[in-house]
């Protein structure tokens, strides 16, 4: 690496950083649709110093050839979501074994400094077909935890699903941005790998991001409570919506309303243009979301892998 430079992240450094983002997720099979606003959302609420919590590394000509963050996990929180990758063409050099290396120093003494004798974990992920990336994990000893699907749907194929007897649907406005928060952090508290964040925090890079799409997300009501949500997202890809976030509360659960958020979203989506709907999901949801899925439309376009290691 004597040919390189490295130095922390800083804000200017998005455009490029989503690039390489989506040049590594391609180049494994996976779908391009990072935004550069939306980097800058995540780095500034995810990662608390950029000067000692992120390096980036570039050619002689400027380009940017590899990330890496280390981000503190929040309050309460155990898992540490190491992200970055290297750009394919660098690979085999020895930059992925020096940053991932540094990753997980960096971790360690973010969990000696904070993590008050609680057990951290390091997590990092890569599109299944990533073949590189999964070797860099193994040699640090890293061992595959999860595996997620990216699911896509057809706008133009939106079936028609009733929404459960006593609720009604409407859409997002920044008024419920509080009540919102509250339903994710309560849905999600029985899925694998949860960590509860603060509003401020959550909203940074979910609700008050660049590539939020207020006019397309849903919520659900019973009374005065609200009982489910859909959050969606603009994508690099502008034929596309990104379902960030959707969940239902266990007391509405298994009465269908998540299909019938989706299947508005669709409806919606393919009345503003967008051909299609893509969303992340836990292959082993224990809420069978997957299924759900699958019953208004969405089909796998590609697979993930979480790999994790205690950090002592």
């Amino acid at each position: 690496m004597d040919d390189l430079t490295t130095r922390p992240y800083q804000d200017a450094d998005a455009e490029a950083l989503a690039a390489l983002v989506n040049l590594i997720d391609e180049h494994a099979g996976g779908h391009p649709g990072a935004i550069a606003d939306d980097m800058r959302s995540l780095v500034s609420a995810l990662v608390r110093d950029v000067e000692s919590d992120s390096r980036l590394v570039f050619a002689p000509d400027g380009t940017l050839v590899a990330s890496a963050f280390t981000p503190t996990p929040p309050d309460g929180g155990f898992r540490v979501d190491l992200f970055g990758g290297v750009h394919p063409a660098w690979r085999g050099r020895g930059i992925g074994r020096e940053l991932l290396a540094w990753q997980l120093d960096r971790a360690r003494e973010i969990h000696r400094a904070v993590g008050d004798g609680q057990h951290w974990e390091g997590h990092t992920a890569a599109v299944l077909g990533d073949q590189e990336a999964v070797r860099l994990f193994q040699r640090f000893d890293l061992e595959p935890v999860r595996y997620w699907f990216e699911m896509v749907a057809d706008t133009a194929q939106a079936p028609e699903v009733p929404v459960p007897d006593g609720l009604r649907v409407g859409p997002y406005t920044p008024a419920h941005e509080a009540a919102v928060h509250a339903a994710h952090m309560d849905a999600f508290l029985d899925h694998w790998g949860y960590q509860s964040r603060e509003l401020d925090e959550w909203a940074t890079i979910s609700v008050r991001s660049a590539s939020f799409l207020p006019e397309l997300s849903l919520l659900a009501w019973d009374g005065d409570e609200l009982a489910g949500y859909l959050l969606a997202y603009s994508d690099a890809d502008p034929d596309r919506a990104y379902i960030g976030q959707v969940g239902t509360r266990r007391p509405w659960r298994r009465r269908g309303l998540a299909g019938a958020l989706l299947a508005r979203l669709l409806a919606g989506a393919g009345k503003a243009g967008l051909s299609k709907a893509y969303l992340g999901v836990d292959a082993a949801s224990p809420t069978g979301a997957v299924g759900v899925y699958e019953r208004v439309g969405f089909t796998v376009e590609f697979r993930s892998v979480t790999y994790a290691i205690d950090l002592p």
